[in-house]
């Protein structure tokens, strides 16, 4: 008995949701192809009909963007019949490829319903210059190079930059040669006439040696036809955040003179060295990660003992080529990183003043 009360049930429901309106998309996605932004606005129509036995109506359309604009009928649909759903596409400031939604809520069972529109706009030449003002030939680029910011050693990072193919025709970038710390793929594999290009770059920290700032470079080959270099840029710091209160107060700490004065310089005597001292204040052993200069004409000696015991100190050699340095006067910066959870990175002053 329970089987026919379920059958019953099944076939009161089926034939409820029969009598009730329904909406039918024949085809829910809409290619533009290559549109030219020049152009203005792109519209297609999405038919829909309704296949229930009762009238139909558009509660809503809403679009996941601003640049994408649907219109819906505001009456209602009765059995059997077609409307449109149209939908247009601003590409106004918006080169490359693109794929955009609609949802549309129909008082039917199911009541949403996804449309897609894609393609891609060829952009003005204007748009193209301001969004990606980096001239590589027939790639264009929004960047000069990849700046990657602050990586934590010992942890990997994921960037992203972003490239525009203005030729005509596809597109393909190999990446030649990298720092071995750092992987690039370039998405899509082929890019289109008009495309954007995504760099991924991902950074594996433990793989570099340095700390502090990294200056490197990507060359990649453009279809076999001609190479281009990015530069690349990051900054390597420790990471301090398993220091307990307890660590705190037995870790080293690295002093030092935060100023060499070497008073007037005669720029016809050649370089000229100055000294300075790294000193362990602290508790425990201190681990000099680097010392270095990124100014002209300013060399650094790194201690041959890189770490120093409680209470010992390390001896920094600084060497100044006056024919090198820029500038009527000497103001140097020397860069210092240690294992110091306080001051892992120390800065000291190196000035002077030019005797012709």
């Amino acid at each position: 008995m329970s089987r026919i009360f379920s059958f019953l049930a099944a076939v009161s429901m089926a034939v409820a949701v029969w009598g009730q309106p329904r909406a039918f998309f024949p085809h829910t996605v809409h290619d533009f192809g290559s549109i030219k932004e020049t152009d203005g606005l792109a519209t297609c129509r999405f038919p829909m009909v309704n296949m229930g036995t009762e009238a139909m109506s558009v509660v809503s359309a809403r679009a996941t963007c601003g640049c994408t604009q649907p219109r819906y009928p505001r009456g209602v649909i009765a059995p059997g019949d077609t409307a449109y759903i149209e939908v247009s596409f601003d590409p106004q400031g918006r080169p490359g490829r693109f794929n955009k939604q609609v949802y549309i809520e129909t008082n039917t069972v199911p009541a949403k319903t996804r449309l897609d529109i894609k393609g891609v706009v060829i952009g003005d030449e204007g748009t193209v210059s301001r969004r990606y003002p980096v001239d590589f030939g027939r790639l264009k680029m929004a960047n000069p190079g990849m700046m990657i910011g602050e990586v934590t050693k010992g942890r990997l990072k994921t960037i992203y930059f972003n490239g525009y193919n203005e030729s005509e025709r596809p597109m393909s970038i190999t990446t030649v040669s990298a720092p071995k710390w750092l992987d690039v793929i370039v998405s899509p594999d082929t890019i289109g006439a008009g495309e954007q290009a995504t760099f991924i770059a991902y950074v594996t920290s433990t793989k570099c040696p340095l700390y502090g700032l990294v200056e490197d470079s990507v060359k990649f080959s453009i279809d076999g036809e001609y190479d281009i270099s990015l530069p690349v840029t990051m900054t390597v710091v420790e990471d301090f955040s398993s220091v307990t209160p307890d660590k705190m107060a037995k870790s080293p700490i690295a002093a030092m003179e935060p100023r060499i004065d070497l008073g007037e310089i005669d720029r016809s005597r050649g370089p000229v060295s100055a000294q300075f001292d790294i000193t362990n204040a602290g508790q425990s052993a201190l681990e000099i990660r680097r010392v270095y200069s990124t100014d002209r004409g300013v060399s650094v000696d790194t201690p041959g003992n890189t770490t120093v015991k409680k209470g010992k100190r390390a001896a920094v050699k600084v060497t100044v080529d006056p024919a090198e340095c820029p500038g009527g006067l000497l103001n140097a910066r020397i860069t210092i990183i240690t294992n110091d959870p306080m001051q892992p990175v120390q800065t000291v002053r190196l000035v002077g003043i030019w005797k012709e």
